[in-house]
């Protein structure tokens, strides 16, 4: 095995170190929130790469370089991309999923960009939903006045909840779970306040049988 230099050894140190950089120009002129809300995880982790704080993980790496379409061995090093890499960049990894790229645009061709992975956070949707589900949430649709029938994710207060909403007469939400053991509530539009939010709307899961 060919042995690096010391010169070649303090090159890929500083390339290395210049990840913070490169994560700049790939985030460019879009918002840190909105760029990690793409790549499918919080604003706090991107923040603490572009701060030198942790390293990203490889998968992390590659929702990193497919949402920002750069190849992911320049993001890490600074060279150009392998043909391994460009291959790589056929998925979109939401860790521990991945999805492949060209089946994300076609199955959700006005929302692709927009999808938000997590796992469903307790038993109440069930049984479409089991606990630990995985779902992907399509953050694009989160306006309350075109809200239509089906399964979103709310933030209520601090809790994080996934359930099946209805639109009622008098701009009224009707809050139901699957799982009977759950009541149902009524939000009313006009009175909401601060505390809940409207994340976005589940448009796919997978789980175990």
């Amino acid at each position: 095995m060919e042995k690096l230099s010391a010169d070649a050894k303090q090159i890929d140190r500083t390339k290395s170190d210049n990840f913070s950089e490169r994560l700049k120009q790939a985030i460019s002129n879009k918002s840190i929130r909105g760029f990690a809300r793409e790549c499918g995880f919080s604003d706090t982790v991107l923040r603490q790469y572009l701060n030198g704080q942790s390293e990203p993980t490889r998968p992390v790496l590659l929702a990193i370089a497919r949402t920002a379409s750069v190849s992911v061995e320049w993001l890490a090093t600074g060279q150009s991309a392998s043909k391994a890499e460009k291959l790589a960049e056929k998925y979109v990894y939401k860790e521990p999923l991945a999805f492949e790229a060209s089946w994300l645009e076609a199955a959700f061709p006005n929302s692709s960009d927009h999808l938000l992975h997590m796992q469903v956070p307790d038993d109440s949707m069930e049984p479409t939903l089991k606990l630990g589900a995985y779902v992907l949430v399509n953050t694009h649709d989160r306006d309350w006045n075109t809200i239509s029938h089906g399964i979103y994710l709310l933030k209520l207060e601090e809790r994080i909840l996934v359930k099946r909403l209805q639109y009622l007469p008098d701009r009224i939400l009707k809050v139901m779970s699957d799982n009977p053991a759950y009541e149902a509530f009524s939000i009313e539009l006009a009175g909401r306040t601060n505390s809940l939010s409207l994340m976005g709307k589940v448009v796919w899961y997978g789980q175990t049988l």
